[in-house]
């Protein structure tokens, strides 16, 4: 990634600026941010997503001298981010962004007072302190006013738990900036349920949220609801002008933008159609990516303010992309290019996430009806890396198995391509049929699979049967007889005679050519196990320890 200077981004234009900061590292980009002759200018035309996601990778700490050019709403929209678990106010994260925020300077904390929803400022107060009118106490002799402070000499207060020296200077601060809004504070925190603030600021957190493409939970789950990708018609689906936004209030909203500058993945037949469509697309298309990920982060019930979670949640969204766009374009970049301008991403999402699905089902399927058909324990008979490959798609979210890119590797990662899709499905199609011709070979045993017997294991027993007797059958192999299978399987005789098993069990079981092909894929990977065993020597080694077929002494 070329990083552009500091003198190189300078004499930029502002949306050219932010489109670098977007493929930055959170370093370089608050560098260039704060290096700027038009610093404040161009923080402020940042989305909120963006300029958050920059601060959290920084960490707060930080990130002081960003913090202390955002605006007002800027920093309420990072504090509806973070400031929340689930529906409940985050104390100790909403400690700490004031504590940022006095040390910003400037007034920061005073002027976030003045912009928060005053429900909030109240629930601050309703928690963390005991509010007294002295009004209410000045005829009790009783009373201990030593106890309490007052800013006032109207209100008395004291910490109701652990002090806040923080909230002890926001209350201080509203007090003369607005005493007005100060003694509204206080006698609500007197008047007012916890629950019922931590309600009303919830709704009006969730109603910015809901401003900024953040839906609710049964509308961001329609989006992860599988449909037949045949079914989609792109043509209802046209991408239209955008109109200017603004929240309800009147207010500009500047749109989420962020996904791209948290996607890691550099490379993918999505990234490059998108590098090549018009300059003017990528600004929505951007938009939509962000949006797009913000519906899985309501839906898997992520916390927006944890940058990891989001990532994943970008990458879920670039996968299904990258997969529903081969597919419409039919893996075509010039097609893919026209797509991306012409579409909404919406549906090519849909396209992409329910063909990776589409192949958890086919999984599920096809162990019910292995089962129904008498394979019990059908898995137990898989090799590697079937049974990898069937272990993975089970899953509720479907996983590829990276030893079928890597020889040895054992873990998974999510399907990124619709090459992943194409592989994983083949395979899932080829599974019965090596059962089916096993069976009709009566290869298989009852029951799960002893130790070491697999579907590869039974046909290399039954072929070199084959080559030694001219049966076929899988009686494990004594001595005399791996002796003279590897007499008659040596050089070139080895490929010979695998063909030409292949050929007497293909017409023996009335094989079609997709079925031939599938046993061929079989037979392929027992080949690599009957290597191994034609390399020993079978005149003195321990049966026992000769692994790819079935042996007795």
């Amino acid at each position: 990634m070329l990083i552009p200077t500091k003198e190189q981004f300078a004499v930029l234009s502002v949306p050219q600026q932010i489109g670098q900061l977007a493929r930055v590292d959170a370093k370089t980009r608050q560098d260039l941010l704060l290096s700027s002759r038009d610093s404040l200018e161009l923080v402020r035309v940042l989305s909120p997503e963006m300029l958050f996601y920059t601060v959290k990778e920084i960490g707060l700490t930080d990130a002081v001298g960003l913090l202390a050019l955002a605006s007002p709403e800027q920093v309420r929209d990072m504090m509806d981010l973070d400031c929340w678990r689930k529906d409940q106010l985050d104390d100790q994260r909403m400690i700490t962004w004031l504590l940022l925020l006095d040390e910003a300077g400037s007034g920061k904390l005073a002027e976030w007072a003045l912009h928060a929803d005053i429900e909030l400022l109240v629930l601050l107060v309703k928690k963390h302190f005991e509010v007294i009118r002295k009004a209410d106490i000045e005829e009790d002799p009783t009373f201990d006013q030593s106890r309490y402070f007052t800013f006032d000499d109207q209100y008395l207060l004291r910490f109701s738990g652990e002090e806040e020296p923080i909230l002890h200077l926001l209350l201080e601060r509203l007090r003369v900036i607005d005493y007005r809004q100060y003694t509204y504070v206080l006698e609500n925190s007197l008047l007012e349920l916890e629950t019922g603030l931590e309600e009303a600021v919830f709704r009006w957190r969730n109603a910015r949220l809901a401003d900024r493409a953040y839906p609710d939970y049964d509308e961001a789950c329609a989006l992860l609801s599988p449909i037949a990708p045949e079914s989609i018609r792109l043509e209802r689906y046209p991408r239209s002008s955008v109109r200017r936004l603004r929240f309800a209030t009147g207010e500009d909203l500047i749109p989420s933008d962020h996904a791209l500058m948290l996607l890691e993945t550099q490379a993918s037949f999505f990234l490059r159609a998108l590098a090549a469509v018009p300059v003017e697309d990528l600004d929505p298309i951007s938009q939509e990516l962000a949006a797009l990920t913000n519906q899985i982060v309501i839906a898997d019930g992520c916390d927006p303010g944890e940058v990891a979670e989001v990532r994943r949640c970008v990458a879920l969204a670039h996968d299904a992309l990258n997969i529903g766009l081969a597919f419409f374009a039919e893996e075509k970049e010039p097609h893919a290019v026209q797509l991306l301008h012409e579409t909404l991403l919406r549906p090519i999402f849909q396209a992409g996430f329910s063909l990776t699905m589409r192949v958890s089902q086919h999984a599920r399927e096809l162990g019910t009806n292995l089962q129904n058909a008498g394979f019990l324990a059908w898995e137990t008979y898989l090799d590697t890396p079937f049974r990898e490959i069937v272990a993975g798609s089970k899953r509720r979210s479907p996983l590829f198995f990276r030893g079928l890119e890597t020889r040895g590797e054992i873990l998974y990662r999510p399907f990124q391509e619709l090459a992943d899709i194409h592989t994983v499905e083949t395979v899932l199609t080829q599974i019965p049929v090596w059962f089916g011709v096993l069976q009709r070979l009566a290869l298989l045993l009852s029951g799960p699979a002893s130790e070491g017997v697999t579907l590869a294991v039974l046909w290399n027993t039954a072929f070199l049967r084959w080559v030694v007797e001219k049966r076929i059958d899988a009686r494990p192999l004594q001595r005399k007889d791996l002796l003279a299978g590897q007499r008659q399987l040596r050089g070139e005789k080895l490929a010979k005679e695998t063909s030409a098993f292949l050929t007497i069990v293909t017409t023996q079981c009335q094989l079609t050519v997709d079925e031939t092909e599938a046993l061929r894929v079989l037979s392929t990977v027992a080949h690599e196990k009957l290597s191994e065993v034609l390399a020993v020597d079978a005149t003195t080694t321990d049966l026992k320890f000769i692994a790819g077929v079935l042996t007795d002494e």
